[in-house]
């Protein structure tokens, strides 16, 4: 099979971690090359090239990708599709899709189209898109959006759940430890670290956290927070607003903003309670990931974290946008070990058996050969 992906993504997030890693799946199995041939056109600005490595250089491939309207685009894609005699081409964003639609029609290739959002889709998805497009959606809240929309039948629509590194994440648990960020950061090495780690936006909840922070440190005194995340917003407001807030509250020696960092697995090693406090989350690729290093969770009840999460089984669901409850999950976590400890390995467990790489890759390989078999 020959597959190219498409992303114009210019920045590195969860849906870029899930291209990357489907890629590197399909290209390599342990030590031998699979019997897929992996292309990816990316935009010429794209910041997150290098993570694509260990694909050939001819294989990674520079467009425009402008906007959904980009004839530019779609013609040169069309024109490295027939050169490279490519089966499917699979776009990853849904700005990307009316490019991949026009140069599948010009070509006659298969179209995949991978869904993260909740979002719905335009008036120009409608009539742009293939009538045999087939749609991966990572969460079951995505594929409940996209069967409202009435755009596709719904048996185009296939339920692939995002995958991680449950290895990587485990491995840096065992191998980090909770003592080394404690030693970067001069905390004492005896202090509770809980930790939230995401784009700084509103609809993350990093306020939330930081309101719920102020009534922990009351119970516990030693606690110290970590807010991972960058403020994409214009001027830097969000994390503006996330310092006053902490300012105001007297925390400025309690919560620590780090910033963004690659080597997030050291992060989760190192928390006590890892926590997601959004408002809204389609699916929660970094609850996977803590699941994946074994953490304690306390996760607002989205409806990505209720896919994910089995309460008090897996983690704990609170209210969103609930400091209070959010507060007193935290507390409970910190004063109980053995319940952390509990939560954390059936997490982990969860994570292996159902949000792997492994079983994305597996799975999306069966649908591309399902679709050239039709």
């Amino acid at each position: 099979m020959r597959i190219i992906q498409i992303s114009s993504a210019k920045n590195f997030g969860g849906g870029e971690r899930h291209l990357v890693d489907l890629c590197e799946g399909l290209y390599c199995h342990g030590d031998q090359r699979r019997s897929v041939e992996i292309f990816v056109a990316l935009r010429a600005e794209n910041n997150w090239r290098k993570k694509l490595s260990f694909l050939p250089k001819g294989n990674v491939i520079n467009l425009p990708l402008k906007n959904s309207l980009d004839v530019t685009s779609a013609r040169k894609l069309t024109e490295f599709v027939k050169a490279k005699d490519i089966e499917i081409i699979h776009a990853h964003l849904a700005r990307d899709y009316p490019i991949a639609a026009l140069a599948a029609r010009k070509t006659r290739v298969k179209v995949v189209l991978t869904r993260h959002l909740l979002f719905p889709l335009n008036f120009l998805h409608r009539f742009v898109l293939p009538k045999d497009a087939t749609f991966i959606a990572v969460a079951e809240g995505v594929r409940h959006q996209l069967l409202q929309q009435k755009i596709i039948m719904p048996e185009q629509i296939k339920l692939i759940y995002n995958g991680v590194n449950i290895r990587h994440f485990a491995e840096a648990k065992k191998s980090v430890g909770k003592e080394n960020l404690r030693r970067q950061l001069n905390l004492k090495s005896d202090c509770r670290l809980i930790g939230i780690v995401g784009e700084i936006a509103s609809h993350k909840g990093q306020m939330d956290f930081v309101r719920a922070a102020a009534r922990v440190t009351e119970y516990f005194p030693e606690a110290e927070f970590l807010i991972v995340g960058q403020d994409g917003s214009a001027n830097g407001k969000q994390q503006k607003s996330l310092e006053n807030l902490i300012e105001e509250l007297g925390l400025q020696n309690k919560i620590h903003l780090l910033g963004w960092t690659e080597d997030v697995a050291s992060i989760f090693a190192a928390l006590d309670v890892f926590v997601s406090a959004s408002l809204t989350e389609p699916f929660g690729l970094v609850i996977v990931e803590a699941m994946a290093a074994g953490c304690a969770i306390v996760a607002t009840a989205t409806d990505g974290a209720k896919e994910i999460i089995n309460d008090e089984e897996t983690g704990k669901l609170v209210s969103i946008a609930n400091p209070i409850e959010l507060s007193e999950a935290i507390i409970e976590l910190l004063s109980d070990e053995n319940l952390r400890q509990t939560l954390g390995k059936k997490a982990q467990l969860n994570a292996k058996e159902k949000f792997s790489v492994k079983i994305m890759v597996a799975q999306t390989e069966k649908i591309y050969r399902e679709i050239l078999s039709q």
